[in-house]
């Protein structure tokens, strides 16, 4: 879009990788006593030797640490499939208003209260980078899968 300077190409209302984890970064940072910000493994590419730098994979758990537990426990993977940039944004919004609305909202206090929350904002950030250039990208960026070059990539969700 003519003078867009942040988000995706094109989709100026999503975040790209690299915003969503600064966000969940950001929700650590004003809320340590809801968040944490956790790597839980890495992308395929970062597993690969002098390929490119790829990501960790990460989760952001919310829930009240002063209130013990053991809680429910709520599990929500985004963006598992590259080109689907909305689920990402959805997940990121809704970490953002549990936190933002802790102690003014009684369903957002009752929930971090008595839940754990654990969102898992970009399940794909590999192929997620790829589809930002402008590629109409589903999958992974796994090059050796099933040893053809002209079907590369996994999807994580088929």
């Amino acid at each position: 879009m003519p003078g867009q300077v942040e988000g995706i190409p094109g989709f100026p209302c999503y975040r790209t990788v690299e915003e969503t984890y600064a966000s969940a970064q950001a929700i650590v940072t004003n809320h340590p006593n809801l968040a944490t910000w956790t790597d839980i493994g890495d992308s395929w590419e970062k597993t690969q030797v002098g390929g490119k730098p790829g990501y960790g994979i990460m989760v952001l758990r919310l829930t009240n640490s002063a209130i013990p537990g053991p809680k429910p426990k709520l599990i929500i993977n985004a963006a598992i499939h590259a080109r689907e940039y909305t689920t990402a944004e959805l997940v990121t919004r809704f970490a953002e208003y549990l936190v933002n609305n802790y102690g003014t909202n009684a369903d957002a206090t009752w929930f971090l209260d008595h839940q754990e929350v654990h969102l898992v904002l970009q399940a794909n950030p590999d192929g997620r980078k790829h589809a930002e250039m402008g590629e109409f990208w589903r999958k992974n960026t796994d090059s050796v899968n099933c040893g053809d070059p002209n079907t590369w990539g996994t999807d994580l969700n088929p």
